[in-house]
């Protein structure tokens, strides 16, 4: 089975265990959504999506609305998702330069440049 993973969206909130949310296709023929990347102290890993319910007792109970069946297929889902949020996070780290003037540096004006003229 060929799986493929995207990264839809990143969070970058410091007290949030949720670092990004993806989808997978698989074979091209399905779609999944919702899956979580999520890091914890234990380490990094991808969870399902989920409904919540309450049970009997009152408690707030979830519910994958998807899993893998077999140990290898749950491997490769969860390896899928977390290369791409590796590639994910590698693409952001090369867009995020800072750039901080020396001392003496001075501040430099952009130039203005002439308009285009425009013919009928």
């Amino acid at each position: 089975m060929r799986i493929h993973a995207s990264i839809n969206r990143m969070v970058n909130k410091e007290d949030s265990a949720i670092k990004a949310y993806a989808s997978v296709t698989m074979d091209g023929m399905f779609a999944v959504h919702g899956l979580r990347v999520i890091e914890t102290e234990k380490g990094r890993f991808v969870n399902m999506p989920s409904t919540s319910y309450t049970d009997k007792d009152g408690n707030k109970q979830y519910s994958d609305t998807f899993h893998a069946i077999t140990k290898s297929a749950r491997t490769a889902v969860n390896q899928a998702v977390l290369n791409a949020y590796d590639l994910k996070l590698q693409q952001v780290q090369q867009t995020d330069i800072e750039v901080e003037n020396t001392p003496n540096e001075e501040m430099s004006e952009p130039e203005d440049e002439p308009e285009p003229e425009l013919s009928m």
